[in-house]
């Protein structure tokens, strides 16, 4: 499946200039192409990466975001986790898609009732291709409310998780105090894939640094939209990059145009 940058143009500049505009995105070798495409800047940020549908629904014909992704986003998906240290999750998220921990950055779930039901944090173990003898695990952190740690810790038996209790404000986990916890615990690097209320709660916050996001070329009506905040707020972004893959889904990655707000 061929994939093109679209935007900057060819002779724009830039850090990708030296790259071709096009690459065969399922072929092994456009793996290095794609990690300089979405290579962030040094330091700890927090990068959003979602899909929807070009009416801005999160999830398919399916209820879920599966039927609205394809290989390549999927191949997408994989490096942007890759370039991360953690992937961070919502319990709505797990509790309609289930959510397998990813291959090569720990997993956190914010969670503040504790209900993790239709988990599957259990399967969190894989193989590298290099040494397919071995098998290592990625770190699963749960991070709630303190009043909540028992009802995680008794719906995740068995799955290996670390419970990191917090500060909450009337039950829920401020936006500030989850990014905290996880630079606390070493990984400042972080790519939040939702779902909605998590996602909108962070832009409320203004705290996103950059969102990747991919736009599935189908309509899908009566399902949730892409970002949900009981909070207003904006924050302007300014387009960075855009990729276009031959079966008409668009890739964007937008950076703030302004620094984050402390």
């Amino acid at each position: 499946m061929t994939l093109t940058r679209v935007f900057p143009e060819p002779d724009a500049g830039g850090d990708t200039v030296d790259l071709p505009r096009s690459v065969d995105g399922l072929d092994p070798v456009s793996r290095d192409w794609l990690l300089r495409r979405y290579a962030p800047a040094p330091g700890a940020y927090l990068r959003v990466n979602m899909i929807a549908s070009l009416n801005g629904g999160v999830a398919g014909s399916d209820g879920t975001s599966d039927s609205l992704s394809s290989r390549l986003d999927r191949r997408i998906l994989g490096v942007i986790r890759e370039l991360a240290d953690v992937v961070l999750i919502g319990a709505g998220s797990v509790r309609a898609e289930g959510y397998v921990v990813p291959a090569r950055a720990a997993l956190a779930v914010v969670t503040s009732s504790g209900n993790l039901a239709g988990h599957r944090l259990e399967h969190f173990t894989h193989r590298d291709s290099a040494h397919p003898e071995s098998a290592h695990r990625q770190p699963v952190f749960i991070l709630c409310p303190r009043f909540a740690v028992g009802r995680v810790e008794a719906a995740t038996v068995g799955a290996r998780t670390t419970v990191v209790p917090l500060d909450d404000e009337n039950g829920v986990l401020t936006p500030s105090t989850i990014l905290a916890a996880l630079c606390a615990l070493g990984l400042p690097r972080i790519v939040c894939e939702g779902g909605p209320v998590l996602a909108g709660r962070f832009f409320a916050a203004d705290l996103v640094d950059e969102f990747c996001l991919s736009t599935s070329p189908q309509v899908v009506l009566g399902g949730r939209g892409l970002l949900e905040s009981a909070t207003a707020g904006s924050t302007g972004f300014r387009l960075r990059q855009l990729l276009l893959d031959d079966q008409g889904a668009t890739y964007a990655r937008w950076e703030r145009s302004r620094p984050a707000s402390s």
